[in-house]
């Protein structure tokens, strides 16, 4: 099931307002402590363009500065990526950073997989434009689905979004 309230946790209320001076999104932050070690995961996006090396590089050079200052002689794994093409969507807040983009949810009221563009999100529902049924071949035009029917949902990456004819 999704999850709200990542905009809420300590980690992304501290780390998301740096990263925005940077023109970069926080998609998702997570923190696990083995013994000694502590290993923070960053997913990060921007709005013009794919995230580059560079722009991965920038964030893990301002991130992990202040991590060792929190977190002194621990031991810090820092590790800061995009969100890949068939990124795994755990909160509502991920819906809002992806319009335009095709994504799939498990509809539990369908009883199987929505594939669709995302054209809208709120605090309850998501709006698909394009929407396909599981293997239906009819596409509906627009398509709403409460947050609470969608068990799983992830980014659906297809080629065909992308060749516009060409």
């Amino acid at each position: 099931m999704l999850q709200t309230g990542i905009e809420q946790s300590e980690l992304f209320m501290e780390y998301a307002p740096l990263l925005e001076a940077l023109g970069v999104t926080l998609v998702d932050i997570s923190m696990v402590e083995h013994g000694p070690a502590v290993v923070i995961t960053m997913i990060i996006l921007t709005k013009e363009h794919e995230v580059s090396i560079a722009e991965c590089s920038k964030v893990y050079k301002l991130v992990y500065p202040r991590l060792e200052m929190v977190l002194g002689e621990r031991d810090i794994q820092l590790e800061v990526s995009t969100p890949g093409l068939q990124r795994s969507l755990r909160d509502y807040y991920e819906f809002s950073l992806y319009h335009g983009k095709r994504v799939r949810v498990y509809d539990t009221v369908q009883g199987q997989w929505v594939s669709g563009v995302i054209e809208d999100s709120d605090k309850n529902s998501l709006t698909l434009h394009s929407a396909q049924i599981g293997d239906d071949k009819e596409i509906l035009e627009s398509m709403t689905v409460d947050f609470s029917q969608i068990q799983k949902a992830k980014l659906d990456y297809r080629w065909e979004d992308n060749s516009h004819g060409n």
